[in-house]
């Protein structure tokens, strides 16, 4: 079985301001994803902050709270 060059994954934010990159997110809860810790990554190193636009009654799992505990100044949670 041959196997194909695995192409390399990338992950874009729904928006991008200048102290900001947006993920729009419609879910009840969120786990800390291979998108969100890419994009956290990323705002990281561009000195920016991740925002994670989120429905109103919105939990974040296990994962994503230690997450964001580990990086508190880094990702902030709206609900809309």
């Amino acid at each position: 079985m041959e196997s194909r060059p695995e192409r390399p994954r990338r992950t874009r934010p729904d928006a991008e301001t200048a102290d900001a990159l947006v993920l729009v997110k419609y879910a009840a809860a969120l786990h800390a994803t291979y998108q969100v810790r890419t994009l956290a990554e990323r705002a990281m190193r561009e000195g920016k902050r991740l925002v994670l636009l989120v429905p109103r009654g919105f939990r974040p799992a296990n994962s994503l709270q230690l997450f964001m505990a580990n990086n508190p100044e880094l990702i902030h949670i709206e609900a809309r």
